[in-house]
């Protein structure tokens, strides 16, 4: 793929799936009944084993609001709500678009109620479910609206905004949201001038809906992550972990985690190999962090690097595959070869299944 930002991306076991993003170069591409630069229409496969990356060719109609739009993966799904077009903050959506992934096949979700207004930069989280989207901007004016969808019924309920009565935090943009225990916690975020600091974090309550200020523990040595928007963050297990972001004038390298348990933030010795802010990121189920593409020199140049670092460290078995898959060259060797020498079908699997 081209270097791109304001992307999204979804991982399996075995696959990468990138979903949109915008590069200012192609403004004067040439466009066809496909294609929609300077963003791109386009989704795209890497997989983990071959190390290939595909372009798929979907089925129906994909969205054209393709830059800080936000996905989460229900099984073989990609839901992707919101983002903006061309202009930016001219063009937003509010809908829910649904990719089957083992299919490459689209699908508009008609849902009621509540709706969401048509907005970009937002959070989006999922459980069970239930699918939360906090925050956003119209491209003019920012919000802190917090609602739900039952995906179920597929009915929105608006849980948190401005017409409310209880306190909400400062309205914000490309903030990121994580749920536990019917909790969404509001990391980072900020507006086109500034960013909300890390050492004091929103919460929401999903249950009895209110805003209450959560104060974090530093790291005995680091202290806090420095305010930032546009990073990525990752929820595994009871931890958090954040990366890259714009920290004012200056784009971050660094990752964070943050124990929900004890509330204790601890900097990582591991950095980024290049700081990047507006890029995508997303873990596997076994803990493997992945992060694709960004803006790496503030308004001039983006990234089509893809990276990993295990946050934890991954069960015997995936070491084994892992090793197997840096020395053989996978694209060339079929799965009747590798079931002959043993490999279990489950790791063999991964060559060709979501």
């Amino acid at each position: 793929p081209d270097e791109r930002s304001g992307h999204r991306i979804v991982v399996t076991d075995a696959n990468l799936y990138s979903i949109g993003g915008y590069n200012p170069n192609f403004w004067d591409e040439h466009n066809d009944e496909t294609t929609y630069y300077p963003l791109f229409r386009e989704l795209w496969k890497f997989n983990f084993a071959t190390r290939l990356w595909t372009q798929l060719e979907t089925q129906s109609t994909m969205p054209y609001e393709l830059a800080s739009h936000t996905v989460v993966l229900d099984r073989c799904n990609m839901l992707m709500f919101g983002g903006t077009a061309i202009p930016f903050g001219e063009s937003n959506s509010n809908d829910l678009n649904v990719c089957n992934l083992s299919t490459a096949s689209w699908k508009l979700y008609t849902c009621y109620g509540d709706l969401p207004t048509k907005k970009y930069g937002h959070a989006m989280s999922m459980q069970d479910d239930l699918v939360f989207v906090v925050g956003g901007t119209s491209g003019y004016r920012y919000n802190m609206d917090v609602h739900q969808l039952n995906l179920k019924t597929l009915k929105w309920t608006q849980l948190s905004g401005k017409e409310y009565k209880s306190a909400h935090p400062e309205s914000r943009y490309r903030h990121e949201i994580v749920y536990r225990d019917r909790e969404l916690y509001l990391i980072g975020g900020g507006t086109a001038i500034e960013q909300y600091s890390l050492d004091k974090i929103p919460v929401f309550h999903t249950v009895n809906l209110k805003w209450k200020e959560l104060k974090t523990k530093p790291d005995p040595i680091k202290g806090f992550p420095a305010p930032r928007k546009c990073h990525s963050c990752m929820k595994l297990n009871n931890e958090i972990y954040i990366c890259g972001g714009l920290l004012d004038r200056k784009i971050a390298d660094d990752i964070w985690k943050l124990n929900l348990v004890t509330i204790q933030w601890t900097k990582l010795s591991a950095f980024l190999p290049q700081p990047v802010y507006f890029h995508a990121a997303s873990v596997t189920s076994l803990g493997c962090m992945y992060i694709f593409g960004g803006v790496s020199k503030i308004d001039v140049e983006r990234t089509n690097g893809l990276y990993k670092i295990w946050l934890k460290i991954p069960p015997l078995t995936e070491m084994c595959w892992q090793l197997l898959c840096d020395t053989i060259d996978m694209k060339y060797i079929n799965s009747e070869k590798l079931l002959d020498m043993g490999v279990p079908s489950l790791f063999v699997d991964r060559l060709s299944t979501l």
